[in-house]
């Protein structure tokens, strides 16, 4: 048998141990090359979004290989510490250190190169399908037809192979100074009592619970300093929630004496305390990366699904023009008749009026509310513009009242709103009393607030107004207007002049829509990489503890415990370990769903759930895995 054959034995006798290492790094290679291929496609130098995608996809690219290298030195690293025993028995038998090397560097060869080269050959295999995936979340109207880009193959075949030897070199420096003893002995050392402290778990669940209620009572504002202060404690909270107080919690158990005693209790805590101290860490990695996975997937999922009802959030009304100045006026007549002779030849329904607005200015002794520019409508205008909406009306207003529309994202700001404010033009100047509500009318470039008044008291503005206080405001109601974006995209346009401002949902939709599809597009895949390796990281830790575990069931075996019953410990010992740090991440993530629902109308309930029943599928089918693996070894001590 030859050194090479004597290698690849050893990687084919060990197909378990490595097998999610191996899918992991296999799902790394896929979705780097089949983003590649997109960057080479040469259909993709037509569309405008050409320098978006690559630019987005490079970044995506990047991150993949950066978190899959050290995603396989850790691995890498995992699996030598495993066998160090074998590595210590063939040193003992003779074999030199630059055999020892040389036969590392070989295995975790044989295993990049498997990875590379099935990765690829299945990236290929589902080009046609990601490409398709690619033409209908960016909307390109028409699939990408299959292409394999030779350069594609080229870059992630040398990345990656550079990547694995040079965890290979790593692995290699890190053993340099190990004695044959420290080899030999492995990871077999001596157990220490769990300890913890409880002043450490009380912090860890105050920063968790504090970093909870900063998210659940986050909006668009204050999410943007709250998030850093979110991260800079749920992630020591994290830590410390299992290297002390799950442990304290198990200890406590543990003196429970009535719950103790009960059915196999005493045998699967005892032990259960020790495992989790030492896969504490472990736990902790695993936690943060599901976390990360399923809060980002999530959002994105979110966000991708709620454009249209963002869209009308942000533009209550359909379409609207405004313009200024009685010198527009005939402008933007002859811009409203071609705009709806345009709609007509399209076949596009719609209803249509427009009012005339004047605009004020406000005086406070408050500076925010001092000089600021409100769009001014009579009660009468402001009703027949919501009927045309099919929204309801409100009440009637007095000559002295003034009803202000605020956009909700920015009503944090106005929290210290008066309640008398005087508005003047050149010739007029009038005090009301006023009140707040949430905007159902478009904001507009004169200004991000609106105001009502009674139509006697807007008459007296508008008696009084200079010819550049005067406005005209144009709207238009579409039926179903999510299916003609493309047609008022096309129309609004061209059909307006410098004087006249358009505005419109269609136009929010269709950036909001591309945002959210390139995020979507970049950041899916990245997240379920970072599941997938969360959930190979926890596998090939439980099944290189399999062997390590023989012999305490084996002692169990000896003093009467049934097949059956080992079968119940290892199971429910098992699962906890596995799906603590999902319960725990799926938390984390409620929370962040949570944050992302008082920034959104729409409902991210339906999106989050969808998330966490897939994610649980794949862990499900993971556990279960592992389970028949580690019950079917327990037939050894029988």
């Amino acid at each position: 048998m030859t050194f090479r054959q004597f290698a690849f034995n050893n990687v084919k006798r060990n197909t378990r141990t490595y097998l999610s290492y191996f899918l992991s790094c296999m799902f790394a290679v896929i979705v780097f090359f089949m983003y590649a291929v997109v960057i080479f496609h040469p259909k993709i130098e037509k569309y405008d979004f050409r320098d978006i995608v690559k630019s987005g996809i490079i970044v995506s690219e990047v991150f993949i290989y950066l978190f899959s290298f050290l995603f396989v030195l850790y691995s890498t690293t995992s699996f030598i510490k495993s066998r160090k025993k074998e590595y210590g028995l063939l040193t003992t038998l003779g074999i030199s250190k630059s055999q020892l090397n040389r036969l590392l560097i070989t295995e975790n060869t044989i295993i990049g190169l498997a990875s590379i080269i099935t990765g690829i050959i299945i990236g290929a295999l589902l080009t046609k399908l990601f490409l398709m995936i690619f033409s209908a979340i960016l909307g390109t109207g028409e699939i990408l037809p299959f292409y394999l880009s030779w350069k594609a193959i080229g870059i992630t075949v040398a990345l990656f192979f550079i990547m694995f030897e040079l965890n290979s070199i790593a692995v290699v420096w890190s053993l340099r100074t190990k004695s044959i003893m420290e080899v030999f002995r492995g990871t077999k050392t001596p157990k220490e009592k769990p300890r913890f402290s409880w002043i450490l778990s009380l912090l860890a669940l105050t920063a968790i619970g504090y970093s909870y209620y900063l998210a659940y009572t986050s909006d668009m504002i204050s999410i943007l300093y709250r998030m850093f202060i979110i991260l800079a404690l749920i992630i020591p909270g994290t830590y410390f929630l299992f290297t002390q107080f799950i442990i304290g919690f198990t200890t406590v158990l543990r003196r429970r004496k009535k719950y103790l005693y009960k059915d196999l209790n005493l045998l699967m805590i005892s032990d259960l305390t020790y495992k989790l101290k030492d896969h504490a860490r472990l736990l902790f990695i695993v936690t943060i990366l599901s976390a990360v996975a399923f809060t980002s997937s999530g959002v994105l999922f979110g966000l991708f699904q709620s454009v249209e009802e963002e869209s009308e959030r942000f533009a209550p009304q359909d379409v609207t023009l405004i313009s200024g100045g009685e010198e527009n006026h005939e402008a933007f007549e002859a811009n409203v008749a071609e705009i709806e002779s345009a709609f007509q030849q399209n076949y596009v329904p719609f209803e249509a009026l427009t009012v005339y607005p004047t605009r004020l200015y406000s005086i406070s002794t408050i500076d925010k509310w001092n000089d600021t520019p409100f769009i001014v409508y009579k009660y009468s205008d402001y009703k027949a513009m919501l009927q045309l909406n099919d929204r309801e009306v409100p009440s009637k207003l007095k000559d002295n009242e003034g009803l202000i529309l605020i956009q909700d994202i920015i009503r944090s700001y106005t929290m210290d709103f008066p309640e008398k404010l005087t508005f003047k033009s050149a010739n007029e100047r009038t005090e009301l009393s006023v009140s707040t509500i949430d905007s159902d009318l478009n904001s507009t470039v004169y200004s991000s607030f609106q105001l009502i008044v009674s139509d006697h008291t807007f008459e007296q503005f508008i008696q009084h107004a200079t010819a550049d206080e005067k406005f005209f405001y144009y709207v238009m109601d579409i039926p179903n207007w999510v299916h003609h974006v493309d047609t008022i995209m096309d129309i609004l346009p061209y059909t307006t002049t410098d004087e006249i401002y358009p505005d419109s949902q269609a136009e929010i939709y269709s950036s909001m829509k591309d945002s959210m599809s390139y995020l979507f597009f970049f950041g899916i895949f990245i997240s379920v990489l970072f599941f997938l390796a969360a959930g190979s990281i926890l596998y090939f830790r439980m099944y290189q503890d399999i062997d390590n575990d023989l012999s305490h069931y084996h002692s169990l075996y000896r003093i009467g415990l049934t097949n059956k019953e080992m079968k119940k410990i290892a199971t429910r010992q098992l699962g906890f370990l596995f799906f603590l740090p999902f319960i725990i991440a799926v938390i984390h993530a409620g929370f962040a769903f949570k944050a992302l629902q008082n920034m959104l109308v729409s409902s991210v309930m339906v999106p989050s759930i969808y998330i966490f029943l897939l994610y649980f599928v794949i862990h499900f089918f993971n556990f279960i895995f592992i389970r028949n693996i580690y019950t079917s070894k327990l037939k050894k001590v029988m």
